[in-house]
């Protein structure tokens, strides 16, 4: 290759032109840069925050505080649905929209019911899905329509059909799906609003973050005694449907799908409310509308060969300062187009494109400057050589554990009074609340060697022992256990000047014998331990509470962790769904750290206790209770039994009852 032929800037510029066009022509489509589309257009909505509610809509959430107010298992009598559907009527709701499949009948006089409310009320929209089979030897599409009852009597049906891209967020809408038109749609035509053409799409301007729409609960319609207020329905578009954040039933979905906010708040939202946004976009016309492909590629040509004008005609320092500025700019006039006009132009691709050029063109530069293209090479090689991407990488063979059984340390943990604590708070604060304090304690964890298995509401999972083996994962887990206690001593004093609770954390840690591997489907799998070591770990976890203490350790933990820390025998207990007991432990302080003269109390208090000699043992524990919480609980024992001896064979175990 002749190097002079590009030291003419004519014909640099045409070379980095072309380059570009072949470099992005077959990455315009490529999951790479629509990931990175994605993420851009996550993070505006992120940036634009949440908007004004919709005025006219209203969600009735089939959530967990209905399940606990009707205490009826899923699938409820149809004969509710009968009485939310009167009472929305009765209110003035000017669409009732139900995003709950009634294909199967139940009881006659629960299907009477709901389809004679149908009727009654006549502005009742049901849903309708899409089943497919697809495998090996046949393919299957089934329409699934409402009971013919239900149908007959309801104003309409639609397709209750949510489409995830790629990557498994819900980001576009349609108008129809395989012909029929959805839920949406279907609502739209019902209310008698503006007609909208069959192939209009793009995608969905959410209103917010999860529980961005004004929302009740499904009991709150039905509550007799605090009826809610008639203004507070009257001409809305009611949507009824699932907001769970569990399913009620082991085996059915959950209907929560991660939107572009999910990254920023971690909260899936429900169906029935990605419907609603999609509703909204509706009826007021205002959806996000995409640049054309072709549009987007011709202007892509123009883009690029500007940049290879300005990157030739200046040095490789004000070509990157160029290169900045129009990166920055172009993001800017992105965001503002979707922002302002509701128009989306990803900009990843011209970044992209005059990343590359920018590239193209310093590279040619250096070649033509040098002369010297086998220590170019040289360079590059040396720059990647597989000594440094081992030093970076980790083997990832040591990964793929596939059910292996080994040796680990098992921790859970749970705020004490959070349940009741968290429906005092919106969920954005509550989001934030938790962040506050499950960034630390991951922080903790993964600072003293452990793995993070998951969170599960305010609870923590983690293990020690995997996927990497780790001598001492027992000191390592009760090291950080204290390190936990230590760090949210500091973030309650933080919660009491916010006059916030002073929550507690309850922690269990046991060593033993797991499986540990991926679980899940082919398509989704996590990566978690198994086996009765783990069940163990939860069960002490929530024994704390028995005792007013916050870290229970088993006696396999205690005896892997030595004598480096303080620790008391605390009880003998057969915990609930294992018949074999097992010695616990209180988990106090690093070894010599602490001098707790009660201890020798509570020790001598336990042996009497053990001998059955009550007075001798309510007498020690009583002289401790007033500040030892477990001493509390064995003063309450030994009363117990003096008025109610054990039988002969007791054995000294304390048979926990709950978990």
């Amino acid at each position: 290759m002749n190097i002079d032929f590009f030291l003419k800037t004519r014909n640099r510029v045409g070379a980095l032109w072309i380059f570009s066009l072949l470099l992005m022509l077959p990455l315009a489509h490529s999951s790479l840069i629509t990931e990175l589309e994605n993420r851009v257009i996550d993070r505006f909505f992120t940036i634009r925050g949440t908007q004004s509610p919709p005025s006219g809509l209203l969600l009735v959430g089939i959530d967990e505080p209905s399940f606990q107010e009707l205490r009826l298992s899923w699938p409820w009598p149809r004969r509710l649905h009968a009485r939310l559907i009167d009472r929305l009527s009765a209110a003035g709701a000017s669409l009732i929209v139900f995003d709950i499949l009634f294909a199967e009948p139940s009881d006659p006089e629960n299907d009477a019911a709901l389809a004679s409310a149908i009727k009654r009320a006549g502005n009742v929209l049901l849903a309708e899905t899409i089943d497919h089979t697809n495998d090996a030897l046949f393919s299957r599409t089934i329409r699934i329509r409402p009971l013919g009852p239900f149908a007959d009597s309801a104003r309409g049906v639609g397709l209750a059909m949510i489409e995830p891209d790629s990557d498994g967020v819900v980001r576009h809408f349609e108008l129809q799906f395989e012909g029929a038109p959805t839920l949406p749609a279907s609502a739209l035509h019902a209310a008698e609003r503006l007609d909208l053409p069959p192939e209009s799409s793009g995608l969905i301007k959410f209103v917010g973050p999860a529980r961005s729409i004004d929302t009740l609960s499904y009991s709150q319609i039905l509550d007799d005694e605090h009826p809610v207020p008639a203004e507070r329905i009257r001409n809305r578009i009611v949507l009824v449907g699932r907001q769970l954040q569990a399913s009620p039933a082991p085996m059915e979905q959950t209907d929560l799908f991660p939107t572009p906010f999910f990254e920023s708040t971690g909260i899936y939202t429900s169906g029935v409310e990605i419907h609603a946004n999609i509703m909204h976009n509706l009826l007021t016309g205002q959806w996000v509308r995409e640049i054309p492909a072709a549009v987007k590629l011709i202007t892509c040509f123009g883009y690029f060969l500007l940049f290879s004008l300005i990157f030739t005609a200046v040095s490789p320092l004000r070509g990157l300062i160029a290169l900045g500025i129009s990166g920055v700019g172009l993001t800017a006039l992105c965001y503002w187009l979707f922002r302002a006009l509701d128009f989306w132009v990803p900009p990843v691709m011209f970044v992209f494109g005059t990343a590359s050029i920018y590239t193209g063109n310093v590279v040619l530069q250096y070649l033509a400057e040098a002369h010297q293209k086998r220590w170019l090479r040289g360079a590059f090689n040396r720059y990647v050589s597989a000594a440094v991407v081992e030093s970076i990488v980790n083997d990832p063979s040591s990964l793929e554990l596939g059910g292996q059984e080994i040796q680990a340390t098992i921790f859970f943990s749970d705020l004490a009074n959070f349940t009741s604590f968290s429906e005092r708070l919106p969920p954005k604060e509550l989001v934030a609340f938790l962040n506050e304090y499950f960034t630390p304690m991951t922080n903790i964890i993964l600072e003293h060697r452990g793995a993070l298995d998951k969170f599960i509401g305010d609870a923590i999972m983690a293990f020690w022992g995997a996927p990497l083996p780790l001598e001492n994962h027992a000191q390592y887990a009760c090291d950080a256990a204290l390190k936990m206690q230590e760090t949210i001593a500091g973030l309650r004093a933080g919660w009491r000047e916010r006059g916030l609770p002073l929550l507690e954390a309850r922690m269990g840690i046991h060593s033993g014998p797991v499986v540990v591997g991926n679980v899940g489907s082919r398509e989704r799998f996590n990566y978690t331990v198994l086996g009765d070591t783990v069940n163990l770990a939860s069960r002490l976890e929530g024994a704390n509470k028995f005792y007013g203490t916050t870290i229970l350790i088993s006696e396999d933990t205690f005896r892997l962790a030595g004598p480096a820390f303080l620790a008391r025998e605390l009880d003998l207990i057969r915990v609930k769904g294992r018949r074999t007991p097992v010695k616990i432990y209180e988990l106090i302080g690093k070894g010599g750290e602490k001098e707790l003269p009660f201890l020798d109390t509570f020790a001598e208090g336990l042996a009497e206790y053990k001998n059955r000699l009550w007075d001798r043992a309510e007498l020690l524990f009583g002289s401790i209770s007033s500040h030892d919480p477990p001493s509390k609980t064995y003063l309450e024992r030994c009363r117990h039994y003096k008025n109610n001896p054990p039988q002969e064979n007791w054995d000294g175990v304390f048979t926990q009852q709950a978990k």
